[in-house]
């Protein structure tokens, strides 16, 4: 078995309050309904908005061409598009921005090669954000509970 990784182990602990937010959405005895939301909500924009940041850092440290260049653009869009999942008002809104924001980078990732350095990462990735995408959808069903 190999040795897991400091960004690995990094990666997975990083799912813990997006799994126990989600289930608390559930379970209102530890915390009200609106804190459970707004905890799960901002802990989404910024992790959200760390992943587009080092995004746009990967893409200034490989020194990407011009076509690559747009990722830059892209990562200032996603961290906006985090921000405005923290003003909106409509829960249901912020959850699909910020799940939508999380699909897309990956597929970003997916798509330029070279922002992916190892097989090991790309699954990583492939299976945080599926795990991310999962506690999205459970957080908003718990909306209609």
């Amino acid at each position: 078995m190999k040795n897991i990784s400091t960004w690995q182990w990094l990666g997975f602990a990083g799912l813990i309050p997006f799994i126990t937010l989600s289930l608390l959405a559930f379970n209102h005895s530890v915390l009200s309904p609106e804190h459970t939301l707004l905890g799960f909500i901002s802990y989404s924009a910024i992790i959200l908005s760390f992943m587009a940041g080092a995004l746009w850092g990967k893409a200034v440290v490989l020194n990407l061409d011009d076509s690559i260049a747009k990722l830059l653009i892209i990562s200032n869009v996603i961290a906006l598009g985090c921000w405005i999942a923290l003003l909106t008002p409509f829960e249901l809104s912020a959850l699909i921005l910020l799940v939508s924001g999380y699909v897309y980078l990956l597929y970003i990732e997916f798509k330029a090669k070279q922002l992916s350095a190892t097989t090991r990462y790309i699954t990583l990735r492939t299976i945080l954000t599926s795990v991310v995408v999962v506690c999205h959808l459970v957080v908003m069903l718990s909306l209609y509970q």
